[in-house]
Protein backbone atom coordinates (compact mmCIF):
# COMPACT_ATOMS: atom_id res chain seq x y z
CA UNK A 1 0.00 0.00 0.00
CA UNK A 2 1.12 3.41 -0.86
CA UNK A 3 1.51 6.14 1.73
CA UNK A 4 -0.35 9.25 1.89
CA UNK A 5 1.25 12.67 1.58
CA UNK A 6 0.53 14.91 4.64
CA UNK A 7 0.01 18.20 3.81
CA UNK A 8 2.09 20.87 6.09
CA UNK A 9 1.26 24.67 6.73
CA UNK A 10 3.96 25.54 4.30
CA UNK A 11 2.14 23.50 1.46
CA UNK A 12 -1.27 25.06 2.26
CA UNK A 13 0.22 28.81 2.74
CA UNK A 14 2.34 28.15 -0.89
CA UNK A 15 -1.07 27.51 -2.25
CA UNK A 16 -2.93 30.57 -1.39
CA UNK A 17 -0.10 33.06 -2.10
CA UNK A 18 0.66 31.12 -5.68
CA UNK A 19 -3.35 30.37 -7.06
CA UNK A 20 -1.87 28.80 -10.65
CA UNK A 21 -5.74 28.53 -12.12
CA UNK A 22 -6.31 30.16 -15.24
CA UNK A 23 -9.35 31.87 -14.13
CA UNK A 24 -7.50 33.73 -11.37
CA UNK A 25 -5.23 35.03 -13.85
CA UNK A 26 -8.25 36.76 -16.33
CA UNK A 27 -9.94 38.18 -13.33
CA UNK A 28 -6.94 39.67 -12.41
CA UNK A 29 -5.99 40.88 -15.56
CA UNK A 30 -9.87 42.05 -16.03
CA UNK A 31 -9.08 43.68 -12.65
CA UNK A 32 -6.04 45.76 -13.93
CA UNK A 33 -7.91 46.87 -17.39
CA UNK A 34 -10.70 48.11 -15.36
CA UNK A 35 -8.27 50.06 -13.13
CA UNK A 36 -6.53 51.32 -15.84
CA UNK A 37 -9.36 52.63 -17.99
CA UNK A 38 -8.61 50.81 -20.84
CA UNK A 39 -11.64 49.71 -23.25
CA UNK A 40 -12.01 45.73 -23.40
CA UNK A 41 -12.72 46.09 -27.09
CA UNK A 42 -10.25 46.94 -29.34
CA UNK A 43 -12.05 49.99 -32.15
CA UNK A 44 -11.91 48.59 -36.01
CA UNK A 45 -11.51 51.16 -38.82
CA UNK A 46 -14.42 51.33 -41.07
CA UNK A 47 -13.77 50.33 -44.28
CA UNK A 48 -14.79 52.34 -48.14
CA UNK A 49 -18.06 51.46 -49.04
CA UNK A 50 -17.52 50.40 -53.33
CA UNK A 51 -20.51 51.58 -55.10
CA UNK A 52 -20.16 51.45 -59.36
CA UNK A 53 -20.81 54.38 -61.51
CA UNK A 54 -19.40 54.12 -65.14
CA UNK A 55 -17.28 56.69 -65.94
CA UNK A 56 -15.79 56.20 -69.39
CA UNK A 57 -14.94 53.58 -72.06
CA UNK A 58 -11.29 53.01 -72.98
CA UNK A 59 -10.21 53.41 -76.82
CA UNK A 60 -10.28 49.54 -77.11
CA UNK A 61 -14.13 49.31 -75.89
CA UNK A 62 -13.30 48.37 -72.26
CA UNK A 63 -15.64 50.22 -69.76
CA UNK A 64 -13.18 52.02 -66.69
CA UNK A 65 -15.74 52.51 -63.80
CA UNK A 66 -14.56 54.72 -60.98
CA UNK A 67 -15.55 53.97 -56.73
CA UNK A 68 -16.61 57.05 -54.60
CA UNK A 69 -12.71 57.32 -53.58
CA UNK A 70 -11.93 58.20 -57.53
CA UNK A 71 -10.13 54.81 -58.06
CA UNK A 72 -11.00 53.76 -61.69
CA UNK A 73 -11.08 50.05 -61.87
CA UNK A 74 -12.03 47.48 -64.68
CA UNK A 75 -14.51 44.77 -64.31
CA UNK A 76 -13.56 41.19 -65.24
CA UNK A 77 -16.33 39.40 -64.49
CA UNK A 78 -17.00 36.69 -61.65
CA UNK A 79 -17.00 39.62 -58.96
CA UNK A 80 -13.65 40.80 -60.27
CA UNK A 81 -12.08 43.99 -61.06
CA UNK A 82 -8.71 45.09 -61.60
CA UNK A 83 -7.96 48.85 -59.93
CA UNK A 84 -5.27 50.87 -60.18
CA UNK A 85 -4.56 53.02 -56.91
CA UNK A 86 -2.51 54.84 -55.01
CA UNK A 87 -1.51 53.59 -51.55
CA UNK A 88 1.58 55.56 -49.51
CA UNK A 89 2.62 57.31 -51.97
CA UNK A 90 2.74 54.24 -54.75
CA UNK A 91 1.10 53.53 -57.34
CA UNK A 92 -0.29 49.99 -57.52
CA UNK A 93 -2.03 47.30 -59.56
CA UNK A 94 -4.90 45.59 -58.06
CA UNK A 95 -6.24 42.28 -59.11
CA UNK A 96 -9.00 41.39 -56.34
CA UNK A 97 -12.11 39.13 -56.02
CA UNK A 98 -15.39 41.18 -54.63
CA UNK A 99 -17.89 39.70 -52.83
CA UNK A 100 -21.58 41.23 -52.23
CA UNK A 101 -21.86 42.43 -47.92
CA UNK A 102 -24.91 39.88 -47.17
CA UNK A 103 -26.47 43.22 -45.24
CA UNK A 104 -26.14 46.22 -47.55
CA UNK A 105 -25.75 44.41 -50.87
CA UNK A 106 -22.28 46.29 -51.33
CA UNK A 107 -19.30 44.83 -53.29
CA UNK A 108 -16.48 44.72 -50.75
CA UNK A 109 -13.08 43.64 -51.26
CA UNK A 110 -12.00 39.71 -50.38
CA UNK A 111 -9.03 38.50 -49.57
CA UNK A 112 -7.96 36.78 -52.65
CA UNK A 113 -5.99 38.90 -54.71
CA UNK A 114 -2.50 40.19 -55.32
CA UNK A 115 -1.56 44.37 -55.47
CA UNK A 116 1.32 44.90 -58.38
CA UNK A 117 3.87 47.91 -58.12
CA UNK A 118 4.04 49.38 -61.68
CA UNK A 119 7.74 47.25 -62.37
CA UNK A 120 6.42 44.61 -61.46
CA UNK A 121 2.86 44.84 -63.97
CA UNK A 122 5.83 46.05 -66.62
CA UNK A 123 7.44 42.39 -66.39
CA UNK A 124 4.43 40.72 -65.98
CA UNK A 125 3.35 42.62 -70.15
CA UNK A 126 6.63 41.60 -70.93
CA UNK A 127 6.01 38.08 -70.69
CA UNK A 128 2.22 37.95 -71.79
CA UNK A 129 3.18 36.35 -74.83
CA UNK A 130 4.85 33.75 -73.40
CA UNK A 131 2.20 32.95 -71.10
CA UNK A 132 -0.37 32.70 -73.91
CA UNK A 133 1.90 30.40 -75.79
CA UNK A 134 2.22 28.20 -72.22
CA UNK A 135 -1.71 28.53 -72.17
CA UNK A 136 -2.40 27.20 -75.63
CA UNK A 137 -0.12 23.78 -75.21
CA UNK A 138 -1.64 23.36 -71.95
CA UNK A 139 -5.09 23.05 -73.76
CA UNK A 140 -3.78 20.54 -76.07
Amino acid sequence: MAKRKSLTTTDVEEESVNPRSKASKKAKLEEEDELDGSESSPRTAKKPKYTVKAEDTDSEGVDVQCTPEGEKFIDLGKNKRVTVRNFKGSTLIDIREFYADKATQELKPGKKGISLSVDQWEELKKIAGTLDSLIVKMKK
